[in-house]
């Protein structure tokens, strides 16, 4: 692999110093382009992350078990870069549910878990991992799967209710992820008629290259779905301004397509209709791109042994100077200059391209792209790679010992799962291999990924072809490598742990600059550590710190001439990548895999033996065991009011005020009351108001309005500490006598020192804090610790929205100068997988779904390795996933 690098390295070289001796300036500004890109390449390169998870589905209160694998993508080895991973877990609705960090070791890998105990209900759930570093390239980079999460089954070990609660999110919850590319969304928008979805269909077009130039002949892709976002596949022409026929289109499975016209100038609108016979046949028409006048047309041939790129350049362009290169990983393999023709092709030897993803690019002297198009070369099948398991053991037996061997690459690391074959929930498509090699560089979900995998012959070539002329995505900008963009502000390489920000002044008589600052640490262990910096002229400051595990709380002192002064102190954190679309077909249950290990034969016997009976169903000597915890006993009920199951039970939004509160101070600015940060925060929360009447909770005063703070254009009861409040908000301009009167008796005569949080009130009063909400009278948000959302309350028949708020049992608005409070999260401590040791204790009841998990398997100097573990009690099929990375990067992927 290092060989065939350093030939590639010294073909471009080649290929530049005979650029170079041609001497013309258009020649000599092409070749500043291409040193420019490869110099960025070899000095910020790209990374990739690729999670192997335990199972493919998960029930609630389940733990997801992972293993990280980081790669250089310039090299294709273990990365040597960033040292922070972070994994996360976000619903669908794009909130970030928890964020974990982890160490990577210098093998570029790293393993953790995290349990599914803080969800609000069953659904689909994203598992994303990054580090800092990539988010520079956007959330295209991170990795990105999405597991479904079934509902706790209601008697242990019964799997069989596969039950995923949606919650209406798409209509009730707000979407925070990116639309803008969405023709799901498209589809849905054009189709919205009264209400209700229409029979629609959206379309979107791809021409090959980028563009379409005027009486050139161009490929376009078309990408098809319905109005609930599924591939739609449909039959019709293109046809000219006219009436004339230029082309058939007949969409695929996925909804795909590809044809070919000669643009004119003239409007080119596209007739669909669906495939099927019977209803729904209505023909709808699409209007493609307009064509260019002047510019480069690129066709590609990628499936023929002899790849051709053939390059058409209308005649304003003619005789001009431009570049050519190709770039695989974001190395420059081949480059070229070229005189503009009405027609140049290039032929490339398909046997030398790398496997995976490489993209042409054509450039003139400006180093703006003229034509660009991606394609993929299915890597060879060998053994190589393979990861191949064979059993000791000759069938299982309930909490029998498991004896396995796999056999792969020399002292290379593997991540093992060993899964009962019954209680598989999900289907999985794709592993580390078609990840590397495919996915990390295609926009949205692939359906069926492995598919091009499988064979590297002409119908799969095509499907490829497809495949990256509908969704590619240009993880390597050419503009940017090529220094025709800025690279702002880009997140460092995380090799250690570094505080940095920002400081903004709070009075204008105090500026941020030369600033002392003094950071001090501390955590639940007595542990603590202290730093000491300077703002630079701009307000900057910048901390290190070790690598540290765990929570720490964290105050930084602001100093001016050696007296403490406030300033607004910013923390360069928040960089998580905004959450991406999830299409339909990502979010959806797949048919669950085969079990492919101990795999019963239907005509076999099964030996006879002793029957398996519990340890819960007979009497058993227990082991030595140790307390961990005593039980809580109260001494009075004030618990009863903080206690948060009420606003969880049917919540599908949850807010944690005190970190929403420090991220927003990490912005470098103040944080707004409750109110003003809800509306800012979910956009279904609404203070322009909506006509109504609200009641109080004791029906003894209703109140009309016509302005207020509503969801989704619905009432609001706002309900603290689990006592309710009055569900409406007013101004106070809207108070009137007439509606002080029959008020009183419920907030009293002082409206304005009404306060929302009163510790005085009966603990478990089931009316806790009746009052009116004035939104301009201020509730802060330090005030509030949990906030919980619940917009189909079963309690609520009219339709209102709840609004559970949880206060700080203790709670101060006094502040000291000078002074910020935070906290600095360390890595998060990867738990054991727990399995029981049958060889010591008797067999009982145990409903391990996933049966082992290891993450670190290490091969011998003959590649050889043992797994042993123990069997569940039910487990008579299993499904084995093994994978791993050998020290020099090379993936490997059990058979």
């Amino acid at each position: 692999m290092k060989q065939l690098y350093i030939a590639i390295l010294l073909h471009s070289i080649l290929s530049i110093h005979s650029l170079q001796a041609q001497g013309a300036p258009e020649t000599d500004s092409l070749m500043s382009h291409i040193r420019h890109a490869m110099h960025f390449n070899r000095v910020v390169p790209q990374e990739k992350v690729y999670l192997h998870l335990d199972n493919m589905g998960y029930f609630e209160n389940e733990q997801i078990w992972f293993k990280a694998y980081l790669t250089r993508t310039d090299t294709g080895r273990p990365s040597d870069l960033s040292k922070v991973l972070y994994v996360e877990l976000l619903n669908m609705s794009g909130d970030v549910i928890k964020t974990t960090k982890w160490p990577v070791d210098s093998l570029g890998q790293s393993h953790g878990d995290m349990k599914l105990d803080s969800l609000l209900g069953s659904g689909y759930y994203e598992v994303r991992a990054y580090t800092r570093y990539m988010t520079n390239w956007g959330a295209n980079a991170c990795f990105s799967r999405v597991v479904p999460v079934f509902k706790k089954p209601k008697e242990e070990g019964d799997y069989s209710d596969l039950t995923i609660t949606t919650r209406l999110f798409r209509h009730r919850d707000p979407n925070n992820r990116d639309r803008s590319d969405s023709l799901y969304l498209k589809a849905m928008e054009e189709g919205v008629n009264g209400g209700e979805l229409a029979k629609t269909i959206s379309a979107q077009f791809f021409p090959e290259g980028g563009k379409m130039i005027m009486g050139k002949r161009c490929r376009v892709a078309v990408m098809v779905v319905d109005d609930n976002g599924h591939p739609y596949e449909a039959e019709g022409h293109v046809v000219s301004a006219s009436g004339d026929i230029l082309a058939a289109v007949s969409t695929d499975s996925l909804g795909r397509d590809v044809f070919e016209i000669t643009p004119d100038g003239g409007t080119m609108t596209m007739q669909m209709r669906n495939k099927k016979k019977g209803d729904g046949r209505a023909v709808q028409s699409f209007e493609l791109p307009r064509a260019e006048q002047e510019g480069c047309s690129l066709s590609m041939d990628v499936v023929s042994d002899d790849m051709l790129a053939t390059i058409q350049c209308s005649d304003g362009m003619k005789g001009r100077t431009l570049g050519c290169v190709l770039m695989h990983n974001g190395n420059i393999i081949y480059c070229d200059t070229m005189s503009a023709s009405p027609l140049t092709e290039i032929e490339l030897d398909r046997s030398r391209q790398k496997p995976g993803v490489s993209q042409f690019t054509v450039f003139d002297t400006d180093g703006r792209i003229l034509a660009e198009r991606m394609f993929f070369i299915c890597p060879p099948k060998d053994t190589k790679g393979h990861v191949t398991v064979t059993s000791k053991t000759d069938r299982l037996k309930p909490c029998g010992k498991v004896s396995l061997t796999l056999s792969a690459q020399p002292n290379s690391t593997l991540s093992f799962s060993a899964i009962d074959g019954e209680t598989m929930t999900n289907g999985m498509q794709g592993n580390m291999n078609t990840w590397m090699l495919l996915s990390s560089d295609v926009k949205g979900y692939i359906s069926n990924v492995d598919y091009y995998f499988e064979a590297d012959d002409t119908e799969h070539r095509k499907a490829a072809d497809l495949l990256m002329l509908t969704q590619g995505w240009r993880r390597y900008d050419w503009e940017l490598m090529s220094g025709q963009k800025d690279f702002d502000r880009p997140q460092p390489v995380e090799d250690k742990f570094y505080v940095f920000g920002k400081l903004n002044a709070y009075r204008k008589r105090n500026p941020p600059c030369n600033v002392a600052l003094e950071a001090y640490l501390y955590n639940e262990s007595g542990q603590s550590l202290t730093g000491k910096t300077k703002t630079d002229s701009l307000g900057h400051y910048a901390f290190e710190l070790p690598f540290l595990d765990g929570e720490w709380k964290m105050q930084i002192y602001t100093r001016l001439n050696e007296k403490r002064k406030t300033y607004y102190v910013g923390i360069d954190r928040q960089f998580s990548p905004a959450p991406q679309f999830v299409s339909r077909e990502a979010s959806r249950i797949l048919h669950p895999l085969k079990p492919n290990m101990f795999v019963r034969s239907p005509l076999a016997e099964e030996p006879d033996e002793e029957e398996f009976i519990p340890i819960t169903k007979k009497n058993h000597v227990l082991q030595n065991v140790t307390i961990k915890a005593k039980r809580r006993y109260f001494t009075n009920d004030n618990w009863r009011y903080k206690d948060e199951s009420y606003g969880r039970a049917y919540a599908t939004l949850y807010y944690d005020i005190d970190k929403e509160r420090d991220d927003l101070l990490d912005t470098g600015k103040d944080t707004p009351d409750i109110f003003t940060f809800l509306c800012m925060r979910n956009s279904m929360f609404n203070s322009s108001g909506f006509e109504g009447k609200s009641t109080f909770a004791n029906d003894s005063a209703t109140i009309d309005y016509t302005r207020g703070i509503s969801y989704g254009g619905r009432p609001i009861k706002w309900i603290v500490d689990n006592g309710e409040t009055a569900c409406v908000l007013v101004t106070r301009s809207e108070l009137s006598d007439e509606l002080l009167k029959p008020m009183s008796s419920v907030i009293g005569s002082h409206i304005s020192s009404a306060s929302l949080f009163a510790d005085e009130i009966p603990a478990g009063c089931s009316n806790r804090g009746r009052m009116l909400l004035d939104p301009f009278f201020p509730i802060w948000m330090e005030e509030i610790k949990h906030l919980y959302i619940v917009p189909n309350s079963p309690k609520e028949l009219n339709g209102a929205v709840r609004v559970y708020l949880y206060t700080h049992k203790k709670f101060t608005t006094e502040s000291q100068k000078g002074l910020r409070r935070t906290y600095f999260q360390g890595f998060n401590k990867p738990s054991t997988f727990q399995m029981e040791d049958y060889s010591v204790i008797p067999p009982m009841a145990d409903f391990r779904r996933t049966i082992y998990w290891n993450p670190n398997v290490r091969t011998d100097k003959d590649g050889k390795a043992r797994v042993e573990f123990f069997n569940n009690s039910t487990c008579q099929e299993m499904y084995i996933s093994t994978e791993g990375m050998s020290d020099d990067g090379e993936i490997l992927v059990g058979e």
